[in-house]
């Protein structure tokens, strides 16, 4: 365990799952424009991003939380952008 403590304290790894969340957002678009009819259904773009929105606001919350010299005001703006996005994806999915 002692070995991956680096990996835990750069900031690569956030910035890794934010990279990570974007390809998965454009792979998961393009495939249900391709496959409308397909497992994943029909293209639901504003679902997508706003359940993948609000994961990805709190990995930027964690980055700025724990950087060396943390920055209070962004990782407040990262928390709400995180809670509009997941109010956002509720009414998405009250809309259905």
């Amino acid at each position: 365990m002692e070995a991956l403590q680096p990996a835990f304290d750069s900031d690569w790894l956030p910035i890794g799952i934010l990279v990570l969340i974007a390809v998965e957002a454009l792979v998961i678009v393009r495939y249900q424009r391709r496959h409308p009819d397909g497992p994943l259904g029909a293209p639901n773009v504003p679902r997508l991003l706003t359940f993948l929105g609000a994961g990805g606001s709190l990995v930027a919350a964690m980055l700025f939380h724990r950087r060396p010299d943390p920055a209070p005001e962004l990782f407040a703006l990262a928390m709400l952008a995180a809670l509009v996005i997941h109010v956002w994806h509720i009414v998405v999915l009250f809309r259905r």
